[in-house]
């Protein structure tokens, strides 16, 4: 994921040392081989305004235009962030406001049932789920390729109910997108959890910690991850909906159950999401994966796996934003 203006979004990394270049100055697209990220989900790049490669990340190791991990965030140094490339959206790159030498990751580790006190002897990745963070990069460390600030480093954000130990347990779902906000000067960074939206400011003054927390749509059971919390959220590219993809609705630990495809109203001025539409309910028997709008605002997307653990065929759903019944706009495309 990647939020860009201009030639941000240029470069690409992504699945095994995939990767794409977007020319806009002669309108062509170029495979790229020289990648190092190898990751099945989550993975997030950036560019400087000219369309040069800046970093790429799969959410725990950061590299650097050179391909290089970057020493602060490199995971086979031990020092790695604490997203996890096997999370819906692993990393998400947000450029800090007027200010282009420093830029904030937003990681998210993958809510494993094995790190939930249910298995007290089985551990997977570090042996806790991390949750939400946000790390900053220096573009000047490293003789300007950047890194890690050791100091604003993995920092927690909170988007759980610290008083109910099973949120406690596993602290976010994989969803997090980006967008700007109504003064175009300061970015949201949206993230979800049970029955929760959490929206995090980012502004020059760099990450507000506290959210603006919506209580809206459909409760995703906790008891139900980790399966639950896969699925992706976007935002439109004018800021004014949301849409979100849940796997399923599962209600025992490591269990599959269908999902749906939800809509929502946002409001980039106050970061407050409300008027749940469901665009794909769960008594179609599916799982939804990938979701996201078209450019000009008109059309939402999203990837639908046939039955209930998603092993099944995959298509491509389309609704028309424009229509008087956006639900009943379905196609398959």
């Amino acid at each position: 994921q990647i939020i860009f203006s201009q030639n941000e979004a240029s470069n690409w990394y992504f699945g095994q040392r995939a990767g794409l270049n977007f020319n806009a100055a002669n309108g062509t697209v170029t495979a790229l081989t020289d990648g190092q990220l190898n990751t099945l989900e989550g993975c997030t790049s950036i560019s400087d305004t000219d369309g040069n490669l800046l970093f790429y990340s799969d959410g725990r190791t950061v590299w650097n235009s050179l391909h290089q991990p970057m020493a602060n965030a490199s995971e086979a140094l031990g020092t790695g962030l604490k997203g996890d490339d096997s999370s819906t959206s692993s990393g998400l790159i947000v450029p800090k406001p007027q200010d282009p030498n420093f830029y904030y990751i937003f990681t998210v580790d993958e809510p494993h049932h094995f790190n939930s006190a249910a298995f007290p002897d089985q551990v997977d990745g570090d042996g806790v789920n991390d949750g939400l963070m946000y790390s900053l990069v220096d573009i000047n460390l490293n003789a300007g390729l950047g890194d890690v600030d050791p100091l604003e480093k993995n920092v927690p954000l909170i988007t759980y109910d610290i008083t109910n130990p099973a949120e406690v347990d596993f602290k976010c779902s994989e969803k997090i997108t980006a967008v700007k906000a109504d003064d175009c000067s300061s970015f949201w960074v949206i993230s979800h959890f049970t029955n929760k939206f959490y929206a995090f400011k980012v502004d020059v003054n760099g990450v507000n910690t506290t959210p603006v927390i919506s209580e809206v749509g459909p409760e995703v059971p906790v008891s139900g991850y980790r399966r639950n919390a896969l699925g992706y959220i976007k935002a439109s590219p004018d800021g004014s909906r949301l849409v979100v993809a849940h796997l399923g609705f599962a209600t025992t630990l490591a269990g599959e159950a269908p999902g749906g495809v939800y809509l929502f109203d946002f409001d980039n001025d106050t970061g407050i999401v409300s008027n749940e539409q469901i665009l794909y309910g769960p008594e179609n028997g599916d799982s939804p994966y990938g979701v996201e709008f078209s450019a000009e605002n008109g059309k939402v997307y999203a990837t639908i796996n046939a039955g209930a653990n998603g092993s099944g065929p995959s298509s491509v759903v389309q609704w028309d934003l424009e229509s008087a019944d956006i639900p009943a706009s379905q196609t398959v495309i």
